[in-house]
């Protein structure tokens, strides 16, 4: 297959960096190939009338020892402006832009073999050629490849290896190898994220032999960084509660704790729950409210379906303010009811709720019943943002005495504005002296 328009997904400035880096490749002898994604999606969207231009770049070297490395420093040079990481142990390198007109990054990977001293060990990489380096990879419609040429961007037709096009036409995802799950139990997210994304059905062998690998338990909790960036990655998807839902199908969240299981009904699947966190994150940043991270919110989300105490024992890099709040949050929801059961007033409800941070509320609300999270909301969007109508200056001119007292006063009247005793300074006024 020929590459037809190969240049249509990117920007000017990518392509004029993606010639100069065929020309450099072959000053130094090299080879220079666009590897996985890029070449995958240019296939994908090849009749597409305005293709999205890609944000990650993946780009492949052979001919020598850290040959990634060395186009990245030569390439660097001519683009001061991008911001260059080296990873010797990997030989590769990643050059990213991040200004207001430019925001991608390309990642230079010498072409290689990866050995595993054991199963999810970071690898021992090998210098080797392009066609070795394809087998390494994950699935077959990541293993597509294509050479580059300094002068036309492309050289000949689409590298295939294992039938990677016929599965991207069949809408597959496949493994390229048996084994591959066992000894990287990144793939076994890769593989959901990728079918959901695409809106592929894994291959039935592929299939198969992830569910006889996460039910071997060889992968149960194993923690660590390499896992936590998965996680976060996933959950950056615009699909992703949907992803944890297949993640489970697969039997893949053992890898965070055998005894984590997400909600299965659907008016209280993960999936929904994860866009409602979305939706009250992005209405209480319009009304500038402090609140969290996104990502890191839906990682603690997701592990909040472990009891306290597991959540809080995993190898997932999680704070100790993260941990606190799991022990808050499950709190929290028990207690929850009881603020809608006994009749109490807004500003009873106010104080119990502003123990709490925006965070944890985020959480427990989107995981509580529907009479408990318009509580929640309307605490977050409303009662927490009422302030008394009455300063401490004001207080200070009516003859009050600064101090504990006039904290307490300030706070009565926040109160009595919450539950709409009052309304303006001349109702505070007349609320105080009734007061007395």
């Amino acid at each position: 297959m020929y590459l037809k328009n190969f240049d249509r997904s990117f920007s000017p400035l990518q392509w004029q960096i993606i010639l100069t880096t065929a020309q450099i490749a072959r000053d130094l002898n090299l080879r220079a190939f666009a590897v996985g994604g890029i070449v995958r999606d240019a296939i994908v969207l090849e009749n597409h009338p305005s293709p999205p231009l890609h944000k990650d770049l993946d780009l492949v070297f052979d001919g020598a020892e850290k040959a990634g490395i060395k186009v990245a420093i030569a390439l660097h040079e001519l683009f001061p402006a991008s911001k260059l990481q080296i990873h010797e142990k990997f030989q590769t390198a990643a050059l990213s832009w991040q200004d207001a007109n430019h925001a991608f990054e390309m990642d230079m990977a010498t072409a290689r073999r990866e050995i595993y001293a054991y199963a999810g060990a970071n690898p021992q990489v090998i210098a080797t050629t392009l066609e070795d380096d394809l087998w390494r990879r994950d699935f077959t419609v990541n293993a597509l490849a294509i050479e580059l040429d300094q002068q036309l961007g492309i050289k000949g037709q689409v590298i295939d290896r294992f039938n990677g096009l016929a599965d991207l036409a069949n809408k597959q995802v496949r493994a390229i190898r048996t084994g591959s799950f066992e000894e990287d139990p990144r793939r076994l997210f890769r593989a959901a994220r990728f079918a959901v994304r695409l809106d592929f059905e894994i291959a039935p062998e592929t299939y198969a032999e992830i569910m006889a690998t996460t039910s071997s338990g060889i992968h149960d909790a194993i923690g660590g960084a390499r896992l936590r960036s998965e996680l976060l990655y996933t959950l950056a998807e615009p699909r992703a509660g949907g992803m944890f839902t297949l993640l489970q199908k697969l039997g893949a969240l053992r890898c965070i704790h055998p005894a984590l299981t997400l909600p299965s009904d659907l008016s209280n699947s993960f999936k929904h729950q994860w866009r409602r966190s979305q939706y009250w994150l992005k209405l209480l940043n319009q009304l500038e409210i402090k609140t969290y991270a996104p990502l890191q919110l839906g990682l603690e989300l997701l592990i909040s379906y472990l009891p306290a105490q597991l959540a809080t024992q995993l190898d997932l890099g999680l704070t100790p303010e993260q941990k606190t709040r799991q022990h808050k949050l499950a709190d929290l929801i028990v207690n929850l009811p009881n603020l809608t059961n006994f009749g109490l007033k807004k500003s009873d409800i106010t104080q119990v709720l502003q123990k709490s941070d925006n965070p944890t509320l985020i959480l427990a609300g989107i995981k509580c019943k529907p009479a408990d999270r318009r509580i929640v909301w309307q605490y977050l969007s409303q009662w927490q943002l009422v302030k008394s109508p009455l300063t401490g200056a004001d207080l200070t001119q009516l003859g009050y005495t600064k101090g504990k007292q006039m904290g307490a006063i300030i706070q009565s009247l926040r109160f009595a504005m919450i539950d709409r005793e009052i309304y303006t300074k001349e109702d505070a006024i007349a609320y105080l002296q009734a007061q007395k």
